[in-house]
């Protein structure tokens, strides 16, 4: 039995926005078929009403599935078809899926039996992607359109855009969303096409404040597995920041007090036998509530040793070498660390920079909840980034027995880290 993903708003509103077009398919390439083109018709009339799942009235669209059920056949059984004949037999088999017609593992052999046959065209994985993202698959939806887009290069058209933004939208990266919808800024609000879609996505996003108390979980995120690292992200504060899943860490709350705090303890190293951490902490402070005594009741603790800029991600630090041979004086062989400093004013697209997808039915909230074979995901509205520049200090301490892994250990997370 398939899982349809659907969206949860705050008022628990189910939201579909039409997806999968024909758009995908060049119709001067499909053959001169009087029996298959009474069945385009009839798919044609009926993909309205079936391309998303429509619970309360299932029993009504008999006459719709099976026209779909139709094609869907008559191309399976047909010999010798065509590559866009083949894609009007997976737009119909995703039809027909949600609507418990056929499996899963239907759908993808038909996608994978045309990927085989027709390895340099793209657009059966614009229709796919779309299928796996109704299916709850939104990461793998989300490659899928990926691939499109990358074969395509810039032969992209607004129907194939409205449909990577919903998956966007569905991987929980609104700003991404927004970013796509109106080609990154350039299409005003008012002349985008979904306006349906550009006020879903727009619902989901809120303006934060320097002023105002945040939960560790509305400041802080952490990202699905991505090539081995995971995440640690804050739209709200323009930062993406690398770790492992067996690290220790601490995230905390904000005030306009307190500073947002990451703390990450890397701890897979050894020496002679001794297992030995190495400590990263971030702390990040809008510049309204930043006062230089943050700044000097670090430097008191440290013996700085060397000072030089260092660029991470684009952005110029100032980085503090300290040593002390007093502290960790065991078979640690004394103390070292650094401590990095920067200011960073927003960025234009600082939150879209920030923004990882996330596979919604991999994630648990009590606010979720399953009907049948249907599941309401409660989506969290995403904080825009609080627009004032940033402070932002990152404290590493180690040790000189790990000090070679110390720098390659930075040198990786820097690589990968965002501040905008």
């Amino acid at each position: 039995m398939k899982k349809l993903i659907m969206i949860l708003c705050i008022v628990f509103v189910n939201v579909f926005v039409a997806m999968a077009t024909p758009a995908a398919i060049n119709f001067d390439n499909l053959p001169d078929d009087s029996k298959l083109n009474q069945m385009l018709v009839d798919f044609g009339n009926a993909y309205p009403a079936i391309k998303n799942p429509d619970f309360q009235n299932k029993n009504k669209k008999s006459a719709q599935l099976k026209a779909a059920k139709n094609l869907y056949n008559y191309l399976k059984k047909k010999k010798n078809t065509n590559y866009d004949e083949k894609l009007f037999q997976l737009l119909a088999a995703r039809c027909l899926y949600n609507y418990d017609q056929i499996k899963s593992s239907d759908v993808t052999k038909l996608f994978s039996d045309i990927d085989s046959a027709y390895p340099e065209k793209a657009e059966h994985h614009w229709i796919y992607g779309n299928f796996l993202t109704s299916a709850g698959k939104t990461i793998d939806g989300n490659n899928e359109l990926e691939k499109y887009m990358e074969m395509k290069d810039y032969l992209i058209s607004n129907p194939f855009l409205e449909d990577y933004a919903y998956c966007q939208f569905m991987c929980n990266t609104p700003f991404n969303a927004y970013y796509t919808l109106t080609n990154g800024g350039t299409i005003p609000e008012a002349n985008v096409s979904n306006q349906e879609l550009l006020r879903i996505v727009k619902s989901h996003i809120q303006d934060s404040s320097s002023k105002e108390k945040y939960d560790a979980n509305q400041v802080w995120h952490i990202s699905d597995l991505e090539d081995d690292w995971r995440y640690i992200y804050s739209t709200m504060l323009g930062i993406s920041f690398p770790c492992k899943g067996t690290w220790r860490l601490q995230l905390n709350e904000f005030t306009e007090s307190n500073p947002a705090i990451c703390l990450l303890g890397p701890n897979d190293f050894s020496v002679d036998g001794h297992s030995v951490g190495i400590s990263v902490l971030l702390m990040v402070y809008p510049d309204s509530i930043y006062t230089s005594n943050e700044r000097e009741r670090l430097m008191a603790k440290l013996k700085t040793t060397k000072t030089e800029k260092q660029e991470i991600s684009g952005k110029t630090f100032t980085k503090y070498t300290f040593e002390d041979p007093t502290s960790y004086a065991d078979f640690r062989n004394g103390q070292i660390g650094y401590l990095f400093e920067a200011t960073i004013d927003p960025g234009k697209w600082a939150t879209v920079k920030c923004e990882h997808p996330a596979e919604l039915s991999s994630r648990t909230e009590k606010n979720n909840k399953s009907e049948g074979n249907q599941t309401f995901y409660a989506m969290k509205p995403a904080l825009n980034r609080i627009q004032e520049p940033m402070r932002i200090f990152i404290l590493v301490d180690s040790c000189n027995a790990l000090k070679d892994e110390t720098d390659q250990l930075l040198e990786e997370l820097f690589s990968r880290a965002v501040f905008d």
